[in-house]
């Protein structure tokens, strides 16, 4: 009987301590499927919060666009002004015969006015020389590679090589177009080895190109190029980001001087 009690005792105890463990765990689960939970609430702020800053940098470079084009209009009609009033003084004098003569006088040849005011036209409006419209266009290009951008990234080319009517930003990685009309898009994405790199362009919330450079195989730095091109309103704006699609891989984004990861636009 006292082995049969000690027998008992020991699997009473026993039972009491596997329940114990099933509650721990049960508790433990709930636990971290609370804090997943968390987590996807926190990416979601995060997110809104990302679309949220660009729309502020979007607003903040049209504003600076608004802003030079004001200056450089400014600046022109100044210019305008200062030589009509140098190539037109008109002094009068009488000679010896009492007729009444104008002489101007210009403090510079007038051929050599009109080639500096013509210079400087073209200085302000970026190209133009006053008959046809100023040149659009732009090229930039990342200076370092980006390690896990993640989804839904807009990529910001930082090295700007050109960028004729200011329409490039990068600080935000935005080309807000500075005029209506049809625009050629080129751009390159470069992959690292062993991973993805599907990119959108996107005009206003609008995809209207994808590429992607597939480097899952042993090929190191496989790179993808595509050339887009599409109607702009005024103010538009457009800019290369990652996929949204979360059953896309987006790995990592390689650029240096051996091969570049590069953005590009410009009016026809």
């Amino acid at each position: 009987m006292v082995v049969i009690f000690v027998v008992f005792a020991i699997c009473c105890i026993h039972f009491d301590s596997v329940s114990g463990s099933s509650d721990r765990i049960s508790r433990l689960e709930k636990l971290v499927e609370a804090q997943n939970v968390m987590i996807l609430g926190f990416k979601k702020e995060f997110d809104e919060l990302k679309d949220t800053v660009r729309t502020q940098n979007i607003k903040i470079d049209r504003l600076e666009n608004q802003l030079q084009s004001c200056k450089a209009c400014f600046d022109f009609k100044g210019s305008n002004t200062t030589g009509a009033l140098l190539s037109h003084q008109i002094l009068t004098s009488r000679n010896k015969l009492n007729v009444e003569t104008q002489k101007y006088i210009v403090g510079v040849p007038n051929n050599r006015l009109q080639k500096d005011l013509g210079r400087n036209r073209r200085l302000l409006l970026s190209g133009s020389n006053g008959d046809s419209p100023p040149i659009i266009a732009f090229h930039a290009y990342l200076s370092k590679s980006e390690i896990d951008p993640g989804h839904h990234h807009t990529i910001i080319f930082d090295s700007v090589l050109s960028n004729s009517g200011n329409g490039y930003n990068n600080n935000s990685g935005t080309f807000i177009a500075p005029a209506n009309g049809m625009y050629v898009f080129a751009y390159t994405v470069v992959g690292y080895r062993g991973s993805r790199m599907p990119v959108h362009l996107v005009v206003n919330s609008n995809i209207v190109g994808a590429t992607a450079a597939d480097s899952i195989s042993d090929t190191p730095y496989q790179s993808a190029s595509t050339v887009v091109v599409v109607y702009l309103n005024q103010n538009d704006t457009c800019f290369l980001r990652t996929t949204t699609i979360t059953g896309y891989v987006v790995g990592n984004l390689y650029s240096s001087d051996w091969s570049r990861s590069s953005f590009s636009a410009w009016k026809l």
